[in-house]
């Protein structure tokens, strides 16, 4: 206790304290993403800029991922909703269940994820789609689901049921009730909801190529595009494309944020003769999103269960890759707590007023595609000469940093500052109060952000793609499965690691 209070005494050590923490943002997360954008002339010390040029091409791999991460978050917020509002408002034991089948294709990588998917819906299963546009939706659907599903939930539980029970009782139609005074008031929930879901559609790079087929241009997204094009050895194109989305991405958070806080969700009038009507139809909206939730999302993700066979050479390759995923996964997410948290609390609580300067940078981070990420991370990293398991650790920390940051700073910013301030008041120190208050508040939503970049970093493809040649992380090693047609090796490879990766989550749960 005497250490602790003489740590924290004066300003000097809380300054220090954010001083490491804005640097190590600033440093090894942020800035080494410029590099594709800004870096170094050579054979000199100026400042070059590269080329930057739009073909057909890229204009059509920019329209594909746009318009199918539009797609998909209309899709989720649809059938998400009714699962959410089941999650959050209904008492019963099947809640349960019901949390568990929607966390489940979190757990699996969005490789093994889109190569299930696409089986199930291919030539290999029920044959309804062929690989391109729709194959791709259908994939980013499922794995985009359970981020809407769970933040509507928790946005959901935080509004007040007076509210809707008062417009009920003065006759208001359960929809009217919904549109009008609900939906308002999680509003901010279905704007991250949709911003999450949106980012990972627009990021994706492994699951997509399941479903764009192997050396084929046709119905390819902008980061399937960009890795193509650094495969085939066409840098040039693949800084362009990568520079091009991530001003893209960049500019629509800043507009999405500033129309949101400007403008909110317009309720517009109310029509009670024609919502009355439609409540009438009796349309069983929890059937149809439970037949959504089984027959789209969870059938599809683990089709690929009926494949599974190996080839018992490749059990040892399948081993390694499944030891640096989790390596690589377990040091992303250790240092991201170590300085994410400290991240978390200049945010949450607005120090020194730079707050949503830094709230606004780690969103940037969060919706750069992946693929790009990695590609201006691999370049940054190389000019020091370093050894590549480490670039690629550095890569994964920055893509999984936001995923610690953004639950713990919402959390914190929503805390009762009031018993901070009547611990402090009785003489307690800052870190004396942070340890004994405000950590075991914020308890929770550390252990979700933990969860969710260990996941985020153990499922990644398409920067780990754009960086590593020698180490081959499951994700990785599942893609290349696929490519040489060994659908029972890659099947076997997803479902072991599917199995280890329950374990994990269930165990970090549980603790």
């Amino acid at each position: 206790m005497e250490g602790e209070r003489k740590l924290t005494s004066g300003k000097l050590p809380e300054l220090a304290f954010y001083s490491i923490v804005i640097l190590f943002f600033l440093l090894l997360v942020f800035a080494p993403i410029l590099y594709i954008v800004v870096k170094g002339c050579p054979n000199s010390g100026a400042v070059c800029f590269p080329s930057i040029y739009l073909t057909q091409e890229m204009k059509d791999a920019l329209f594909n991922s746009f318009s199918i991460a539009f797609m998909t978050v209309i899709l989720d917020i649809i059938f998400g909703i009714p699962i959410a509002w089941v999650i959050a408002r209904y008492k019963t034991k099947l809640k349960v269940y019901l949390n568990f089948l929607v966390d489940m294709p979190l757990i699996m990588p969005t490789a093994a994820l889109g190569f299930s998917v696409a089986l199930f819906w291919g030539g290999d299963g029920i044959g309804l789609l062929g690989k391109g546009f729709w194959m791709i939706l259908a994939v980013h659907v499922a794995f985009t689901y359970p981020y809407i599903v769970r933040t509507l939930s928790a946005a959901i539980e935080e509004v007040d049921i007076t509210y809707e029970m008062a417009s009920r009782t003065l006759g208001a139609t359960p929809l009217t009730a919904f549109r009008t005074i609900t939906l308002p008031l999680f509003q901010s929930g279905l704007l991250i909801a949709a911003l999450l879901a949106f980012t990972r559609s627009l990021s994706e790079t492994g699951a997509t190529m399941m479903a764009v087929g192997t050396g084929q241009f046709f119905a390819a997204t902008a980061p399937a595009q960009t890795l193509l094009y650094k495969n085939s050895g066409d840098i040039a194109s693949a800084v362009s494309l990568s520079i091009i989305l991530i001003a893209i991405s960049t500019i629509l958070l800043a507009l999405v944020r500033y129309l949101a806080n400007k403008f909110g969700i317009p309720i517009g009038k109310v029509y009670p003769s024609f919502e009355r009507s439609l409540n009438n139809l009796k349309l069983d909206k929890n059937a149809l999103a439970f037949a959504f939730l089984i027959s789209i999302i969870l059938i599809p993700s683990f089709y690929l269960l009926k494949f599974v066979s190996y080839a018992p050479g490749e059990f040892g390759d399948i081993m390694n890759s499944i030891g640096i995923s989790f390596l690589i996964a377990l040091a992303a997410t250790v240092v991201n707590l170590i300085f994410g948290i400290g991240m978390a609390l200049l945010i949450g609580r607005n120090k020194y007023g730079v707050g949503p300067i830094f709230e606004f940078l780690t969103d940037a981070v969060m919706v750069m595609p992946t693929v790009a990420l990695g590609l201006s991370l691999g370049m940054f990293w190389n000019i020091f000469k370093l050894n590549e398991l480490f670039i690629l650790a550095m890569v994964h920390i920055s893509f999984s940093y936001p995923y610690i940051v953004k639950p713990v700073a919402a959390s914190i910013r929503d805390l009762d500052k009031n018993l901070e301030d009547a611990a402090r008041g009785l003489g307690a120190k800052p870190l004396v109060v942070f340890r004994t208050i405000t950590l075991p508040l914020i308890m929770p939503s550390i252990l979700a952000g933990a969860v969710m970049a260990f996941m985020r970093s153990l499922s990644e493809t398409g920067a780990t793609m754009a960086v590593s040649t020698t180490f081959k992380t499951v994700p990785v090693l599942i893609v290349n499965f696929v490519k040489a047609n060994q659908y029972g090796d890659a099947a076997f490879a997803s479902a072991l690691l599917l199995c280890v990766s329950f374990v994990a989550a269930y165990l970090l749960r549980r603790k």
